[in-house]
């Protein structure tokens, strides 16, 4: 107000826009001398609410100006590529980062529609424009010069209208070269450690039968006429000899195991067949076994031999982690999915578990609490699973008593399955109506052409 004062102004006009007073425009006395008229007035007001509205716009423009500077400023910066794209699916905005990532220039990106982006940005947006949900941490690779490829991870989301309709969609993508740079030198190291523990353990499980298998050829031109140490000679030699040879044929099946023949098999069979090869041991250890197995057959792909000898690691360690007595436990389950039935099978026992503090080495070859043992067990476990695409991890029970392995991939669906092993449809030369034997073999052969994974979930409470 004293500034009005100082202007010694005869007339003052505030501004308003939106009802708020955003100026003053200050009249001095007339060149004439004449007083200000009410025309007078009625025309300085209509000028006066125009130059609000031309101010206010002016405002309001620059205002524009600082924020597009600042949104440019931040995506100058960004170390991740940004494309916005409108509801035409005809590109709006983007960043530098995205131009060197996808190799087209800024121009050029900002007049491309979503189907000329490449097929990893492109596939991205029309999912999240067409249904407007978010889609966070997707991995995808963009082709680049020669056979290199960028690796990247992509977050996209739907712009909005203040109604909340969809205008737009923008992605977010950054480059996972140096992340999987270092997740490479990671398993590096982590194979080196690997290798270091096996050829250590390797050494030390062949030195002792070396060392036995030495002693007696130094002994033995001293004591050759010695039939009683030639026989002696004789045995120990070749146990040592059978002992080294064992721990070969285990680091093989450890090292790779073999996908020949592969085919549908259903999974009680090798639960049944390896629990009948131990029946001895069961009663000897006085184990109680009980068993719950489904009564349709549910097929996995797999190699039988390879999934007999999983369970046969399994039900050896459940004998020795309970030592005398104990129940040993098996069921077969069929768990419903989104993406179809899983088996899962339980295989648990009443023994101590495993503590959390060895748990993550407990599929580590010749990793072993016990005081006998190669220590290969698990090893051979996590082996098999890999080579069926499974995945196996160790959990305790939630008692106390005994620990979970869970192994898991994806089964025959159930419904083909239900259709393949029905005898009174099987019509082909293979089969005979009255055969169901033949009926089955007829419907593994049909079965064969799913090709699934590996599912099992299966429990126990100790290791090798």
């Amino acid at each position: 107000m004293a500034d009005l004062i100082q202007l010694r102004g005869d007339f003052v006009l505030p501004m308003f826009s939106e009802n708020q007073l955003i100026g003053f425009i200050v009249l001095g006395r007339k060149l004439s001398g004449d007083a200000y008229f009410v025309e007078d007035v009625e025309l300085l007001t209509t000028i006066t609410n125009q130059a609000a509205i031309a101010v206010r716009n002016a405002q309001l423009y620059q205002q524009v100006v600082l924020v597009n500077e600042y949104v440019e400023n931040i995506l100058r910066t960004m170390d991740s590529g940004v494309v916005t794209i409108d509801q035409n699916g005809s590109v709006v905005l983007s960043n530098s980062t995205a131009e060197r990532l996808t190799g087209f220039p800024r121009q050029v990106l900002q007049t491309m529609k979503v189907d000329e982006l490449p097929r990893a940005l492109a596939g991205q947006l029309r999912a999240t424009l067409a249904d407007g949900e978010p889609r966070l941490q997707e991995e995808a690779t963009l082709p680049g010069s020669g056979h290199r490829r960028t690796p990247l991870v992509c977050s996209s989301s739907a712009l909005r209208d203040n109604r909340g309709g969809i205008i737009g969609a923008l992605i977010v993508f950054s480059d996972l070269s140096n992340v999987k740079a270092l997740e490479g030198e990671k398993r590096r190291a982590e194979r080196l450690a690997s290798l270091g523990a096996l050829a250590s353990g390797i050494a030390h499980e062949i030195k002792n039968p070396l060392v036995a298998i030495k002693t007696f050829a130094e002994l033995l031109p001293e004591r050759f006429s010695d039939s009683d140490f030639r026989d002696d000679f004789s045995g120990v030699v070749i146990k040592e000899i059978d002992r080294i040879d064992g721990l070969v044929g285990r680091l093989r099946d450890l090292a790779a195991p073999s996908r020949e023949g592969i085919g549908p098999v259903d999974i009680r069979e090798p639960i049944l067949e390896t629990l009948s090869l131990l029946r001895a041991q069961f009663e000897q250890s006085g184990t109680k076994v009980h068993r719950y197995l489904p009564d349709a057959p549910q097929f996995v792909s797999v190699v039988s031999d390879q999934l007999k000898q999983l369970f046969l690691n399994l039900f050896l360690n459940a004998i020795e982690a309970m030592g005398q007595g104990g129940d040993l436990t098996v069921r077969v389950r069929i768990a419903e999915r989104t993406t179809g039935d899983w088996i899962t099978a339980e295989v648990s026992d009443t023994g101590p578990g495993v503590q959390d503090a060895i748990k993550p080495k407990i599929f580590d070859p010749f990793f072993t609490t016990k005081s006998r043992g190669s220590g290969l067990g698990l090893a051979i476990c996590h082996s098999i699973t890999d080579a069926h695409r499974g995945s196996i991890r160790a959990e305790n029970n939630i008692k106390g008593q005994g620990t979970t392995i869970v192994v898991v991939g994806y089964p025959v669906i159930d419904t083909m399955i239900s259709v393949a092993i029905r005898p009174t449809v099987t019509r082909s030369s293979c089969c005979s109506p009255n055969s169901t034997r033949a009926a089955s073999a007829c419907a593994r052969s049909k079965i064969a052409a799913l090709g699934p994974r590996l599912a099992m979930r299966l429990s126990w409470s100790n290791f090798s």
